[in-house]
């Protein structure tokens, strides 16, 4: 076959849409995990669970990232903390409380994200720099008044996360469907035009009488805002609040979208990238599981494969 006839066979076509990198990465580590185990398809289903989880804190970080060069909260791991002690405090083990804890955890989730953002407007602080100092402050308010317990989550929330539809995790399809939704706001509404306008060039979008200030606070209160339905959800999933819950992902907040097909220079985003990616990280952390790998050489590995998708699919 000659090249111009492989140009416009569909596979090549498919395999040249960088957009679904992502998926094509997830089905070749489930397939290699398909081949050391016998369990793909229960791997796929957990690993869909945990994936729920990435896909909303990279979601939040998605939308600060598209701000432009140097927008990344560092402060998401110890807010996802946070919200997840508070929203459990407020429960207090007690079904009827769910909603209450709910409210209690995205308020601090926005508030933590505003902090962020004062940082940044009135103090002229870098982004990375005012995300990572409030970081030990929400982190020293966590150890202060939550002492380092795990807090449980009320049996109904824990059931409900925990909960499959027609075999795939409830929790997934509930991000499959923000992700659906957040795809929409970006697409089609002014506040999604405004921050690819602020990321692609901040003086174009100050001369179009884009309210550039307004429009920056409110992103970064979105961003805590997913942070914590990240942790609220996760305690409810995992069986409680914990002060490390959120750690993992700060790598992982800012891999997805990179992996996703969002630009790290900011001005271009792609959620259904960060579902993708979102699946593929955790089937591979799975995968590297099954084959016996150490944590140690696993996060290595891991680096390595990120860092070689991300030379791939930004060359040219």
């Amino acid at each position: 076959m000659s090249d111009r006839a492989f140009s416009s066979f569909p596979v090549a076509t498919l395999l040249s849409q960088k957009k679904l990198w992502p998926y094509w990465a997830a089905f070749l580590i489930y397939v290699a995990i398909g081949m050391v185990s016998g369990s793909a398809s229960a791997t796929l289903i957990a690993s869909m669970s945990f994936a729920s989880f990435f896909i909303l804190v990279g979601i939040g970080q998605m939308l600060v990232i598209t701000l432009g060069p140097g927008n990344i909260d560092l402060s998401v791991p110890y807010t996802i903390a946070l919200s997840g002690l508070i929203a459990m405090k407020t429960m207090n083990a007690a079904d009827s409380n769910i909603a209450l804890g709910f409210a209690a955890g995205l308020t601090a989730g926005a508030a933590v994200g505003a902090v962020n953002y004062v940082l940044i407007r009135l103090i002229l602080m870098p982004p990375m720099i005012a995300t990572l100092s409030s970081s030990f402050i929400v982190r020293t308010l966590s150890i202060v008044f939550f002492r380092g317990l795990q807090i449980k989550p009320p049996v109904a929330l824990a059931r409900f996360v925990n909960v499959k539809a027609v075999g795939v995790p409830l929790i997934f399809i509930i991000a499959l469907a923000i992700a659906f939704l957040m795809s929409i706001v970006l697409a089609k509404t002014r506040y999604g035009r405004s921050i690819h306008a602020i990321g692609q060039n901040i003086k174009a979008a100050y001369l179009s009488n884009i309210a550039v200030t307004r429009i920056k606070l409110l992103t970064y209160m979105i961003c805590g805002v997913f942070a914590a339905l990240t942790g609220v959800l996760l305690s409810g999933f995992t069986g409680g609040a914990t002060l490390d819950m959120g750690d993992e992902y700060m790598m992982y907040s800012i891999a997805v979208v990179v992996l996703g097909g969002s630009s790290i220079a900011g001005g271009n985003s792609n959620v259904s990238g960060i579902v993708g990616a979102s699946v593929f990280l955790y089937l591979l952390v799975n995968f590297l599981n099954i084959v016996g790998l150490g944590i140690s050489l696993r996060n290595i590995i891991t680096g390595l494969i990120i860092i070689a998708i991300i030379f791939a699919s930004s060359r040219g």
